[in-house]
């Protein structure tokens, strides 16, 4: 019984496909023959001016001029005193000094160590002649209860003057305390 009800409808599906499509095609006809295409014309290209780039051993005007840069050209004018910007940077020295905490120290009395942290967790061992904090602070003096320093302060008009400064030891009760 399916199968006769499935020839059936697919006697009917076939028998709606007749050959007669001249009514379609006069349609086709009629819109060719009425409508007309609008087709933009293409633009014209400017012609390419070239030009020969003569500013190549100059500065980038867009990258900012290196700071030590700067600092070396002014220090060749003055006759003041001056931080040596030539010198390589310690890894304390990207750190103020309110971020460095003095934490103990090691070794004996003529040959002391300071042991001090970063903000960044790190812990370091200095001696006197290393440098730390954001001017040029050269350590001057270690004590079992202090780092003293003497840090390079610019002044205004392009010189630098020295002043002093000192970082504590870090209280193990305080921090304990403050947890």
């Amino acid at each position: 019984m399916n199968r006769v009800l499935s020839y059936i409808c697919i006697i009917f599906l076939l028998s709606g496909c007749g050959s007669d499509i001249t009514d379609l095609q006069a349609f086709t006809e009629q819109t060719k023959n009425t409508t007309q295409p609008s087709i933009e014309p293409i633009p014209k290209v400017e012609e390419f001016e070239s030009f020969e780039y003569a500013a190549s051993g100059m500065r980038s005007p867009f990258v900012e001029p290196e700071p030590e840069l700067i600092q070396d050209k002014l220090s060749h004018n003055l006759d003041c005193m001056q931080p040596n910007f030539r010198r390589t940077k310690e890894p304390l020295e990207k750190f103020p000094l309110d971020n460095i905490q003095m934490r103990g120290t090691m070794g004996n009395k003529s040959n002391l160590f300071a042991l001090a942290s970063a903000s960044d967790g790190s812990l370091y061992r200095l001696g006197i002649g290393n440098y730390m904090g954001l001017f040029h602070g050269r350590i001057v003096k270690i004590t079992t209860e202090h780092i003293h320093l003497e840090e390079m302060v610019p002044d205004g008009t392009g010189c630098w003057e020295v002043r002093k400064a000192e970082i504590t030891i870090l209280d193990a009760e305080t921090n304990l305390g403050s947890k």
